[in-house]
């Protein structure tokens, strides 16, 4: 049914795109084509959420079948997502589940991870303010970091509770943020706080300004971000897609491979495909994500989030060709 959907959905994008030369479709792809396209690429770094599994979801139907099919073919596959609600362990779980897939927690490039792999990378040893969810937070403490002990629930009710809410407790070294289902005006406050110190590292995981929750999409980490970096004047490292030090931590994963041997697979036009060009990767965009052919055909020609390729599902990779 899905990928029937997506062939209806996708007719008219076609035809409209038919006579330009950028993006092609995957399925449209002579069978010496595809053999070319597989044959470009070393290493594909892939997002999970809407493109491997629906978000928190089960997998896209084919998307296991894609995966494995690449591993075949001995690419290289690294998971990068900006999904810091699952932990890495829930992603190997899920992987695990496909019998068919082998993936490796050294393959999982996690917000979380990343942040963490940063700190210990400069050799971070101070008290940690953390916004982010719980199993964020774990992965911090389980590497041996410091976190702050928020109360949470807290009610403010006067200007006294305020000022020991924002000014009390010990400076730290670090902020970071991502997504906080607890977040409130007095948590950013207090943020804006101790990034007055210009010691204190200001870091970010996903900058997301939308995230999807069922078919709808809710406000992601990305503007209560702003909210600090305009209050503070400061901008955060951002260990997420589509910040630059994660564009630095990936180039270091495959050091020895040139960018244009690497494909990035996502279902973000901006957070991915944007991101992705800007790496000197090559492209490919699912429909079955953040992004529909609707997006797609508002992009001019050109266009810095303009896929190389485009594909109604995962499962296109492992298709045969017409």
């Amino acid at each position: 049914m899905l990928r029937r959907l997506c062939r209806v959905a996708a007719t008219s994008w076609r035809s409209a795109q038919s006579n330009c030369h950028s993006p092609k479709i995957l399925k449209q792809l002579s069978a010496a084509e595809r053999e070319k396209f597989l044959n470009s690429f070393d290493v594909v770094f892939c997002d999970c959420d809407g493109v491997v599994w629906y978000t928190l979801r089960d997998f896209i139907p084919g998307s296991a079948q894609a995966l494995a099919e690449l591993q075949r073919r001995g690419k290289r596959l690294t998971f990068v997502t900006n999904n810091s609600i699952s932990s890495v362990a829930e992603h190997l779980h899920k992987f695990a589940q496909q019998a068919q897939l082998h993936v490796l927690k050294e393959q999982i490039v996690h917000p979380a991870q990343a942040i963490c792999d940063h700190l210990q990378a400069i050799g971070f040893a101070g008290l940690i303010y953390c916004l982010a969810t719980p199993s964020f937070k774990q992965l911090l403490r389980d590497a041996g970091f410091r976190l702050t002990q928020e109360p949470e629930g807290v009610i403010i009710r006067s200007l006294a509770e305020l000022r020991e809410a924002i000014f009390g407790g010990e400076p730290v070294a670090a902020v970071i943020i991502d997504v906080d289902f607890n977040l409130t005006a007095t948590k950013l406050m207090r943020a804006h706080i101790q990034l007055q110190n210009p010691n204190c590292l200001f870091l970010a995981g996903a900058a997301d300004a939308l995230i999807p929750f069922g078919d709808r999409d809710i406000i992601g980490p990305g503007p209560f971000i702003d909210v600090v970096a305009q209050s503070t004047g400061r901008q955060p490292t951002v260990l997420g897609k589509p910040g630059e030090a994660l564009r630095q931590l990936l180039r270091q994963h495959h050091a020895h491979i040139p960018a244009n041997r690497v494909l990035f697979i996502g279902d973000s036009l901006a957070s991915d495909i944007g991101f992705a060009r800007a790496s000197g990767y090559q492209t490919l965009l699912v429909l079955t994500g953040g992004s529909s052919e609707a997006d797609l055909a508002k992009l001019p020609a050109g266009h810095a989030q303009m896929p190389d390729y485009v594909a109604d599902c995962l499962g296109d990779l492992c298709a045969k060709p017409h």
